[in-house]
């Protein structure tokens, strides 16, 4: 669990898909984590313990953390927005998912990023659902913060 913002998951392991044949088996494991140190540690771990046990373990297709920045001017810029736009506060949270942001942040260390999007239910499985009214929300608030950036 993160130290920083109480009650998000910080890095975790999903066990994704498991293939077994006559001559041995595979499984894919995916470590994600809102700092680069948790999932190099976790795969670490992972690797040593497969290790004990006699198997091999192979880390390949690292998928980077993006770690919140609650000081974030662009953050700022976009709730400022948010209040003009739709006459509320938006609702502002850390969740523990695989995001670009991670991947672009990488690239480009230092640039300040958010993320948003539409409301989805039961993401990544069967009846997926998208709110189609939050779609339309979203292309406003894109249209409009990109107007408000200097």
């Amino acid at each position: 669990m993160s130290r920083q913002v109480p009650g998000v998951v910080e890095t975790s392991n999903n066990l994704g898909m498991v293939a077994l044949d006559s001559s041995g088996g595979s499984c894919a494991l995916m470590i994600r984590s809102l700092v680069e140190s948790g999932s190099a540690a976790l795969a670490d771990e992972i690797v040593s313990l497969f290790a004990l046990s006699g198997s091999v373990a192979v880390k390949a297709g690292h998928y980077p953390g993006w770690a919140p920045n609650p000081d974030s001017a662009l953050l700022s810029l976009c709730q400022s927005v948010y209040r003009r736009e739709f006459d509320g506060d938006a609702r502002v949270q850390v969740i523990h998912a695989g995001l670009e942001c991670g991947i672009i942040g990488a690239k480009y260390p230092g640039l300040d990023i958010v993320s948003f999007g539409p409301t989805i239910r039961g993401a990544h499985a069967p009846g997926e659902a998208v709110e189609i009214g939050s779609v339309g929300r979203c292309w406003q608030l894109l249209r409009a913060i990109l107007a408000a950036v200097d």
